[in-house]
């Protein structure tokens, strides 16, 4: 039996620039028993804080002539950073077993974290300023061709 989880993302859009500031996030999840409470909460915060770079700063780069990528360094792959990371991120997880799973009704955390947080992120972008980003990442540009059309 496999792990599931929510993602729930509250953003801010500047009307002018485009920026989105994401401003909290929660992860819920169901990983049955939970074997160590610390290291499965770093797990999905780490996930969530890969998909919320994934939703609105990395971007990889190919030179057309070459096919090779052109932006290898972190110089030029901006991914994201303390400054980009609401402080108002929780990770919750349900008190709930699983008999069917293993002996010790634990499912693994493994990726849960960034499953659907680059999405929530997305739709709070929708909600907070009518625009509907469908090309990742929402960067700023993006951001403000979607509210026009909006």
């Amino acid at each position: 039996s496999s792990g599931f989880g929510a993602h729930f993302a509250e953003v801010a859009v500047h009307r002018w620039t485009g920026e989105v500031r994401v401003r909290r996030m929660l992860g819920l999840f169901d990983i049955g028993r939970v074997l160590n409470e610390r290291t499965a909460r770093g797990q999905a915060l780490g996930g969530m804080v890969w998909g919320l770079g994934g939703a609105l700063t990395e971007m990889l780069e190919h030179d057309p002539r070459t096919g090779h990528i052109a932006n290898r360094d972190l110089a030029n792959y901006h991914v994201a950073a303390h400054a980009d990371v609401p402080s108002d991120m929780q990770v919750d997880f349900l008190p709930v077993r699983d008999d069917h799973a293993n002996p010790m009704q634990s499912k693994g955390v493994g990726e849960l974290g960034i499953s659907g947080s680059g999405a929530a992120i997305l739709n709070a972008i929708y909600d907070a300023s009518g625009a509907r980003v469908l090309e990742l990442p929402a960067t700023p540009d993006k951001v403000i061709a979607a509210m026009e059309r909006a």
